[in-house]
């Protein structure tokens, strides 16, 4: 699956608890960057989270 800094991407973490999430990269990192400005940006470090789906529309009501 390809992702690209500014996707929207569902991630798991080695608990099993789902959550969407922004995927940005700063040169060779990645971090997922939260929808609510009370929390930080997460690290994305190898074996930690695992991507189950990208989101490819995103519709305002």
């Amino acid at each position: 699956m390809d992702m690209n800094s500014g996707d929207y991407v569902v991630v798991k973490n080695g608990k099993g608890e789902a959550t969407l999430k922004q995927l940005k990269k700063y040169g060779n990192t990645f971090v997922l960057h939260p929808l609510n400005s009370k929390y930080q940006d997460m690290e994305v470090k190898k074996g930690e989270f695992q991507i189950v789906g990208r989101v490819v529309k995103k519709e305002k009501r």
